[in-house]
């Protein structure tokens, strides 16, 4: 369970590091500025023809530079937590938790947008897509690494912040986000960004997918 979240969560990090822009150099500066980022979010996944898969729920923290608090509280419970240099995945049900060492995430990568200095514009075409009907003013980020996971990401803005993203994996899923209580560039309590392992699971070593 927890694998097939964390190519997701990379690309949310992308989410809090833009926020609403006329033109990609708008988008560019603010990810320059970006210092912290908080969230409710809902996640959908889709297969490659449309049909929902599941339908999540939860809070996001995140702060430069590679910290992040990634939540779920609905339907299960799972935390994935990092300190910049450990990674914590606890899935409840499963009572396990396990233990990576963060590497350095490719500079094409999602993550990269949020964890590090990263220059997008170098790694990204980013265009402006025509008006739509939701509210939301679009914004494509399309990876120009050949090994990156996602062949798209769609950022969607509205009153001045990231509202909504769409990711297309090089299978043909979908997965859409909207983000609510958003903040950004506040102060985010450090513990958040620490975890102990509780009394009683099981702790694993894993690698960084």
């Amino acid at each position: 369970m927890a694998s097939s979240r964390l190519p997701v969560f990379a690309c949310v990090l992308a989410v809090a590091s833009a926020a609403a822009a006329a033109d990609s150099g708008e988008v560019v500066s603010y990810l320059d500025s970006l210092q912290s980022f908080t969230a409710s979010f809902t996640q959908q996944r889709f297969d490659e023809d449309g049909e929902l898969l599941e339908t999540l729920a939860g809070e996001a923290y995140i702060e430069r530079p590679g910290r992040f608090r990634w939540a779920y509280g609905e339907p299960y419970v799972q935390l994935i937590v990092s300190d910049g240099a450990t990674l914590w995945i606890y899935d409840e049900d499963l009572e396990q938790v396990t233990v990576n060492s963060v590497t350095e995430t490719g500079a094409g990568s999602p993550a990269a947008l949020l964890g590090r200095e990263s220059d997008v514009a170098a790694h990204y075409a980013i265009t402006a897509l025509p008006a739509a009907d939701d509210g939301y003013a679009w914004y494509r980020l399309e990876s120009k690494e050949a090994t990156s996971d996602f062949s798209a990401i769609a950022l969607g803005f509205a009153d001045g912040e990231v509202r909504a993203m769409r990711l297309t994996d090089n299978l043909g899923q979908l997965t859409a986000l909207s983000f609510d209580d958003v903040t950004r560039n506040e102060d985010v309590d450090d513990a958040l960004f620490h975890f102990a392992p509780p009394a009683g699971v099981d702790v694993v070593q894993g690698a960084m997918p």
